[in-house]
């Protein structure tokens, strides 16, 4: 169950202390326009602090109409216009702020990631297109999609500033969706370096060493990250990949551990709950595998379709294995047919309904 995880627009790095620094030192300007337009983007500031990013918008466009070269007050209204996820608008005013100040090493980082985040909405948006479906239906081909404009936005970013961990965050994602895995997991490792607070590096490492079958190191990642990152919810995907890397294992005990404290931090964490359910089943406690796997398939979404088919499987299965062992003699259950392979369900009801035949008469 792929996932591609996603910074929160609050948690993008558009902090806005920059942004009061930056006017403090324009609001000496004798120009009465250019006074005024601070004036406006201080009022932005005010209203996208407060998440209000309507009237926010509505501000800094007034700011940047009185003076086209308030480099704050384009940036200020990109981190509106992403805390609406309009990625064709925030990409475009990121570009005038890039255009005014390139030395600035956070307004390279910014347009390179809204122009990423702007390629794969377009990608979507074409992808659901072509299939009739809604854009949240479908997952793009990332491996189709050019990123080189945002990636190299990103590069000088990391160039004017090595520290800025986003901007490693972000080519390694570029890297990983563009299928070069090496190049992804040094920008992804030189991320976690910085030991950021949010999940989505540890993360992304953790499920990049996963996919190369390196448990250990996807182990190691993700319980770094799961000490570093605060907040109960943040942390209920990480302990996900801790869960996952020891459900490659096979190590099913220390999986199901796992997938409680992801699901302690965030009970509708419903992979968690599916990926446990599965755990329990191998195990044989088909008690707890039922529920998790009942309470599983009543989660919604058309990107968890494939998953509930094999919840039900499993909930099939269950019911055979319990029907079998109502009605074999001595309870014993009876997994393998005449060649000793696994019977199917069906199987396994047919012939518990052929012993109970042959019982009676």
């Amino acid at each position: 169950m792929p996932k591609r995880f996603t910074v929160s627009p609050m948690k993008l790095g558009l902090r806005l202390g920059l942004l009061l620094a930056l006017v403090v030192s324009l609001a000496g300007c004798p120009n009465k326009s250019r006074n005024e337009s601070v004036k406006k983007s201080n009022e932005g500031t005010k209203a996208y602090g407060q998440k209000q990013f309507e009237t926010a918008i509505e501000s800094y466009l007034k700011a940047v109409d009185l003076w086209k070269e308030n480099h704050v007050a384009w940036y200020g209204l990109t981190g509106a216009y992403v805390g609406k996820k309009d990625w064709v608008k925030a990409s475009d005013a990121m570009q005038n702020a890039v255009t005014i100040a390139p030395e600035q090493a956070m307004y390279q980082m910014v347009y390179g990631y809204t122009l990423y985040e702007k390629a794969i909405f377009q990608a979507r948006e074409d992808q659901a297109r072509r299939e009739n479906k809604k854009p949240e239906e479908v997952t793009p081909d990332l491996t189709a999609v050019n990123f080189e404009k945002p990636r190299q936005y990103l590069q000088k970013a990391v160039e004017l500033n090595p520290e800025l961990w986003r901007a490693h965050y972000y080519l390694g994602r570029i890297y990983r969706d563009t299928d070069k895995p090496k190049e992804a997991a040094e920008a992804l490792t030189k991320a976690v370096s910085f030991a950021p607070s949010i999940p989505e590096p540890w993360i992304a490492l953790g499920e990049l060493y996963r996919k190369w079958d390196y448990s250990e190191q996807a182990l190691a990642v993700a319980q770094q990250g799961a000490a570093v990152v605060p907040g109960a919810n943040e942390v209920s995907d990480i302990w996900y990949v801790v869960g996952m890397a020891y459900d490659d294992k096979r190590l099913d005990d220390k999986a199901i551990e796992s997938f409680d404290k992801a699901l302690e931090s965030r009970p509708d964490n419903h992979k968690a709950k599916f990926q446990r359910g599965q755990a329990y089943f191998r195990k044989g406690e088909y008690t707890k595998a039922k529920k998790d796997l009942e309470d599983f398939s009543k989660s919604g979404g058309a990107s968890v379709e494939f998953a509930k088919q094999q919840a039900s499987k499993m909930l099939l299965d269950i019911a055979a294995k319990s029907f079998t062992q109502q009605n074999t003699p001595g309870g014993a259950e009876k997994p393998s047919g005449p060649s000793g392979a696994k019977m199917t369900p069906e199987q396994m009801l047919e012939d518990a309904k052929a012993k109970k035949a042959a019982a009676g008469n």
